[in-house]
C-alpha cells in the first residue's frame, strides 16, 4: 500500500514543478524595487515608510515593463518544455502501438492462413474439451439470452456451467430452465463474482476454462479461435478475447465500444506480439485448468479478479496471449453515473493489483510481462495524469501567454494522430464499424472524461476510501 499512498505526493510534486517553473529562471533581484538602500541607512521609519510605500499603477506598469516582471520568455519556454515533454509521451504511446499491432496484425493473417487451409487439408485440427462459466447475481433479465448464446456454439466438445451466486431474484430459476439441455446450474450464498468462478471451476472437466460474464454472449466459432491458440502452444496460459459493445446504439456506447477496439484491443495486439497481454476480460477469459490450480485460482482481494488472475499466470512463467477473432458482445454502461460506477471500479482494481505484484516492476526474472508489461499498466494510469497536465497547461497558457501557436500546433497535432490511431485500429479490427469511425473526433474528449474518472480513483484508493461492487443497470441482450 505504500506505493498507493505514494501517488498524492508524486502529484503535488508535479504540481508543484509546474507552479514554480511559470516564475521562469529569472534571479530574484530583478523583481524587487526598493529603492536604494535604506534600511541600510538607517532613516528615520516615516521616511523609510515613503520609500517603501505601495507604487502607483503607471509605476508599477513602467518597472514591469523595464525588469520583465512577469518572465514572460521563461514563461513560454518552461510551459512549452512541460507540455512538449508529456506530448512526447503520449505520442510515443500512440506510435509503439500502432507499430507492434501491425506486426501483430501481419502475423495473425500468416497464422489464420496456416488454420485455414493447412491444417484443414490436415485434419489435424484439436479440439480441446472447454468448460465455459458463467457467474450470476441477480441477472434475472440477461441470463437467459446469455445461456442461449452459449448453447449455439459452433464447438463440439464444451460444457456450460453457471453459478448463481446468492441472488435475491430469479436469477436461479430462470437458469435452471436450461438444465434439460445439459447445463450445470450451482447455487452458493454470495461470495463475490471471483469466489462464484471458483466453484465453477471446482466443477468444470474441460481443459480450458473459458469465463463469461452474464450480460454478454459470445460469437459462434468463438471457442475454435481460441482452442487453436491452446493446442498450438502448451507454454500458453491464458487467451484474452475480443471485447465488442452489444447494441452500440447510442453516442456514449459508440464511444466505449472505439475505446474498446483502439484503447483496450490495440493494447492487446500489441503485448500479444510480446506474449504478454496484462488482462484477460471477464466477458471472454479463456484459461488453461491445469495452470489456474497451479496458481490458486482466482484471487478474492481486489476489485480486478480478471487482472489479478492474469497476473498470476504471467508471474508463474506461462504466456498471455490475445485472439481477435474470439468475439464476446458485452453490455454497456447507458448512463454517465453507471460508467462512472464501472471505471471506479476498473481504476482502482488495476491500482490495487499493481501494488500487489510490485516486485515484477522491471524484474528480468519475469521475462517480457516485467520488464515491458508492468511498466506499460504503470504508464497506461499515468497516462490520465499526463493527459490532464496537458489540459491544465492550455488553460494556464492561454491566460498568460501571448503566442499560443506552438501550443495549439502540438494538441492538433495530438488530436489528429488520436484520431488516425483510432480509424486505423477499427480497419484492421476482426469486425469493423462505420459508426466508430465517424465518431472518431470525439474520442480525444471522451478520454478527458475517462481521465477525470481515473484521477479520482487513484485518490480514493490512496486514502482507502471504502467503495463496494456496483454494476450498471441491465437490459435484454440483442
Amino acid at each position: 500500500m505504500r506505493l498507493i499512498k505514494g501517488i498524492p505526493l508524486l502529484v503535488f510534486a508535479f504540481i508543484t514543478i509546474l507552479l514554480l517553473s511559470s516564475l521562469g529562471t529569472k534571479s530574484i533581484a530583478e523583481y524587487v524595487f526598493v529603492k536604494e538602500s535604506a534600511i541600510f541607512l538607517k532613516e528615520p521609519a516615516m521616511d523609510l515608510w515613503t520609500k517603501l510605500k505601495v507604487l502607483d499603477s503607471d509605476i508599477i506598469y513602467n518597472l514591469s515593463a523595464k525588469y520583465n516582471f512577469f518572465a514572460e520568455n521563461d514563461f513560454n519556454l518552461s510551459y512549452s518544455l512541460i507540455f512538449y515533454g508529456s506530448l512526447f509521451i503520449l505520442i510515443f504511446r500512440l506510435i509503439s502501438f500502432t507499430f507492434l499491432s501491425f506486426i501483430y496484425t501481419i502475423h495473425s493473417s500468416i497464422y489464420n492462413f496456416y488454420y485455414r487451409f493447412l491444417r484443414k487439408k490436415e485434419g489435424i485440427d484439436k479440439f480441446l474439451k472447454i468448460s465455459i462459466i458463467i457467474p450470476a447475481f441477480n441477472e434475472e433479465v440477461t441470463i437467459s439470452s446469455c445461456i442461449e448464446s452459449m448453447l449455439s456454439l459452433n464447438y463440439p466438445s464444451y460444457e456450460v456451467v453457471v453459478v448463481d451466486d446468492g441472488s435475491s431474484d430469479n436469477t436461479y430459476d430462470v437458469a435452471s430452465k436450461f438444465s434439460a439441455n445439459g447445463v450445470k446450474v450451482i447455487r452458493q450464498q454470495n461470495t463475490g463474482k471471483p469466489g462464484a468462478i471458483n466453484t465453477g471451476i471446482k466443477s468444470a472437466s474441460g481443459e480450458i476454462v473459458i469465463t463469461v460474464d452474464a450480460d454478454s454472449k459470445l460469437h459462434p466459432d468463438a471457442l475454435r479461435w481460441i482452442s487453436r491458440r491452446f493446442s498450438g502452444n502448451p507454454r500458453l496460459g491464458a487467451v484474452a478475447g475480443n471485447v465488442k459493445i452489444d447494441k452500440p446504439n447510442s453516442i456514449l456506447k459508440t464511444l466505449q465500444s472505439l475505446e474498446y477496439t483502439s484503447s483496450i484491443n490495440l493494447g492487446r495486439k500489441s503485448q500479444s506480439l510480446l506474449h504478454c497481454v496484462m488482462i484477460v476480460p471477464g466477458a471472454i477469459a479463456a484459461l488453461r485448468t491445469r495452470v489456474l490450480h497451479e496458481v490458486g485460482l482466482f484471487p478474492e482481494d481486489t476489485f480486478a479478479e480478471d487482472f489479478d488472475i492474469t497476473m498470476r499466470i504471467l508471474k508463474a512463467g506461462y504466456q498471455v496471449e490475445y485472439e481477435s477473432h474470439a468475439m464476446a458482445f458485452t453490455q454497456a454502461p447507458e448512463s454517465i453515473e453507471d460508467i462512472i460506477k464501472q471505471r471506479r471500479r476498473w481504476h482502482r482494481g488495476m491500482t490495487q493489483v499493481l501494488a500487489k505484484y510490485k516486485k515484477m516492476y522491471l524484474n528480468p526474472k519475469y521475462g517480457t510481462a516485467g520488464i515491458i508489461g508492468v511498466p506499460y499498466m504503470w504508464l497506461e494510469l499515468s497516462s490520465s495524469l499526463i493527459n490532464m497536465a496537458l489540459l491544465c497547461i492550455l488553460v494556464v497558457a492561454s491566460i498568460y501567454m501571448t503566442d499560443m501557436s506552438s501550443l495549439t500546433t502540438g494538441m492538433l497535432t495530438y488530436w489528429a494522430l488520436m484520431i488516425g490511431v483510432s480509424i486505423y485500429s477499427v480497419l484492421i479490427d476482426s469486425k469493423p464499424s462505420i459508426r466508430e469511425i465517424i465518431i472518431s473526433p470525439l474520442f480525444l474528449f471522451y478520454n478527458i472524461f475517462i481521465d477525470g474518472i481515473c484521477i479520482m480513483a487513484f485518490i480514493e484508493e490512496s486514502l482507502n476510501i471504502a467503495m463496494k461492487w456496483e454494476k450498471p443497470k441491465r437490459e435484454e441482450l440483442g
